[in-house]
């Protein structure tokens, strides 16, 4: 279990680093790329392993790695503190810094069809004109909901699925009865 505190002060402190230098994307690119070297590959074993020579494990990261120096300098200490494992949190919060900044918001439509792009595309301009920040949205079938759709922003939920109404319709006769 990544310990998402310590991903945090790692993240903010290549953030900071990036927002600086003004290279947000490269570190977002770069961060993604140790998340899944370190974390995620068939070497993570290998990188995490404390009984191998601190060396050897930073050369293999060397040869492995084609990232600018500091982002490097972040793998290998993550490394070093034995958190290897945590660098795809790292990255996750990294990219939730990243997109405050650039005023980006994600949004996920549950629908119980699948939406075309242009669908897509249509709900994400309507969502970045109502809440004044640029919407990448993910969408998501759920045949269960029948029907309408669920919109989740942010820590905000919109349900306007047909299952939900049917739900509360239900609650409302048996309240009459």
């Amino acid at each position: 279990m990544a310990d998402l505190q310590a991903a945090r002060r790692y993240a903010q402190a290549a953030f900071e680093l990036a927002r600086e230098s003004g290279d947000i994307d490269r570190w977002r690119a770069d961060l993604g790329d140790i998340a899944e070297v370190l974390a995620e590959s068939g070497a993570a074993s290998v990188l995490a392993d404390g009984r191998l020579p601190l060396e050897s494990r930073y050369a293999m990261v060397d040869r492995v790695l084609d990232i600018q120096p500091l982002a490097i300098n972040l793998a290998k200490l993550l490394i070093s503190k034995g958190r290897s494992y945590d660098a795809r949190a790292v990255s996750d919060a990294f990219n939730r810094f990243a997109d405050e900044h650039q005023g980006i918001e994600h949004a996920q439509i549950t629908t119980a069809v699948e939406l075309t792009p242009a669908q897509v595309e249509a709900i994400e301009q309507r969502l970045s004109g109502q809440l004044g920040k640029r919407v990448t949205a993910t969408a998501v079938v759920n045949p269960a909901i029948i029907g309408g759709a669920v919109l989740r922003v942010g820590d905000r939920i919109v349900d306007g699925s047909v299952r939900t109404r049917l739900r509360q319709l239900r609650r409302q006769l048996e309240g009459a009865i």
